[in-house]
């Protein structure tokens, strides 16, 4: 089956997601790491009114514990009224793209699980994933 639209590919190290443009809010360039939040896994950027939480994902998108180094783009995932930052390694948008869209074999598919296909781009494979199961998985996972 075919995907074809506006997707943003989002990569944290060798994890890349795939999700629906009108998911992923603009990309923002951190100058700075974020500070600790005071939870494990969450931090926050910005002060006052434009202070807002970020997580940090791994390979597999629990939050990490340290802020990676090498994490420098924002971008918020948008879901049923809910928005939440992601510090990413990579954001790339794909317009009026078309990608072969391959479901993940059974014995990889779980109830609840963020992804459930996945396509190949430039080489590499890449999860699709909606802003909603993203966001439910990170949270589930702190």
């Amino acid at each position: 089956m075919n995907l074809s639209g506006n997707f943003v590919l989002l990569r944290a190290d060798s994890l890349r997601l795939l999700l629906p443009q009108q998911d992923v809010g603009a990309a923002q360039y951190l100058e700075h790491a974020p500070r600790p939040a005071g939870e494990p896994g969450l931090y926050e950027v910005g002060q006052g009114d434009d202070l807002r939480p970020v997580i940090a994902l791994s390979r597999e998108m629990k939050p990490l514990a340290r802020f990676p180094a090498d994490r420098f783009v924002l971008a918020s995932l948008h879901a049923a009224g809910s928005t939440l930052s992601f510090a990413w390694n990579e954001v790339q948008v794909l317009i009026g793209a078309t990608l072969e869209r391959r479901e993940l074999p059974a014995v990889m598919r779980a109830p609840g699980a963020p992804v459930d296909a996945y396509v190949e781009h430039d080489g590499h494979v890449v999860l699709c994933a909606t802003a909603e199961r993203v966001i439910s998985y990170a949270m589930a996972g702190r």
